[in-house]
């Protein structure tokens, strides 16, 4: 493994950012649609489709028959109980509150990466994380956080699940990581799929609009993006893959500035400054 990331690495690191930034807009527009469980539920139905299409062959039944509870460990660990856990989240709580939240994945990481992996501690890695999270709590503002008890533990949840995940997918070093993506997929899109007994799609009032946003959610901001995402973790391990999470309301902020004409305050630039130095310590 790579102690400090490279060229290509951090151009997945930029390339994911910006990627799943772009989601929220989807997802704000798609969410009162399809419901947080058909939603989720779509974006890793059409992501375990194209995946599988592009990457599972007769020839990986043996390895994936080998590894089926790894796989299945990862795509509900990695994907499905973390989008659980902010989907409900999102009910009580602004989207402001769960990128802070969200943004708490390097510190979760970390310590994983410590406890399970073995790695040393660094003080210039632990400041470094919690000066991108002082940095979130700028740029979002203190005064529009919400707080709610149960959300806010949910969303926490959430970033742990995704620091505990990096940490397993790194441990198992797996080296097929186009395989291991599409396997993943599959298996968490079998994993909510029982959900939708008890909260089906309300297919009468969804929109042409409304599908072309799930493609685009599933196609790019779940599917594809979870390639790179895999070639990071095996690359530069856990905690250097973990600071998207910082990154992405940074990203969010200029998507915001391009497609609805939001205005980038002080504040938020300040933030960002606060996020970037915190993401060169770690």
């Amino acid at each position: 493994m790579k102690h400090k990331p490279g060229i290509l690495d951090w151009v997945f690191i930029i390339g994911l950012s910006a990627v799943w930034s772009s989601a929220f807009v989807f997802i704000k527009q798609t969410a009162p649609i399809f419901g947080a469980v058909g939603l989720v539920f779509m974006r890793l139905f059409i992501s375990a489709v194209i995946l599988g299409l592009l990457f599972l062959r007769p020839k990986h039944i043996k390895t994936i028959r080998e590894n089926i509870v790894p796989i299945f460990i990862i795509g509900a660990t990695n994907v499905t109980i973390p989008f659980m856990f902010f989907a409900l989240s999102a009910y009580y709580i602004n989207a402001g509150s769960m990128a802070v939240v969200n943004g708490s994945t390097p510190l979760f990481a970390f310590l994983f990466s410590i406890l399970l992996l073995g790695f040393t501690f660094k003080w210039i890695q632990f400041f470094g994380i919690l000066m991108g999270i002082v940095g979130l709590v700028i740029f979002v503002g203190v005064d529009t956080l919400d707080f709610h008890p149960m959300a806010n533990l949910s969303a926490v949840m959430g970033a742990m699940m995704y620091g505990l995940s990096m940490v397993y997918i790194f441990k198992l070093n797996f080296k097929d990581t186009k395989l291991m993506a599409a396997a993943s997929m599959v298996a968490a899109t079998l994993c909510i799929a029982p959900l939708l007994i008890f909260f089906p799609i309300p297919w009468n009032i969804v929109t042409t609009e409304s599908m072309l946003s799930v493609l685009y959610l599933a196609t790019f901001c779940t599917g594809l993006a979870y390639i790179p995402y895999f070639i990071l973790i095996r690359n530069v391990g856990p905690v250097s893959t973990s600071i998207i999470a910082m990154l992405v309301p940074v990203f969010g902020m200029l998507w915001a500035y391009v497609l609805l004409e939001e205005k980038i305050t002080l504040l938020m630039s300040i933030g960002c400054l606060f996020i970037v130095i915190g993401i060169l310590m770690t």
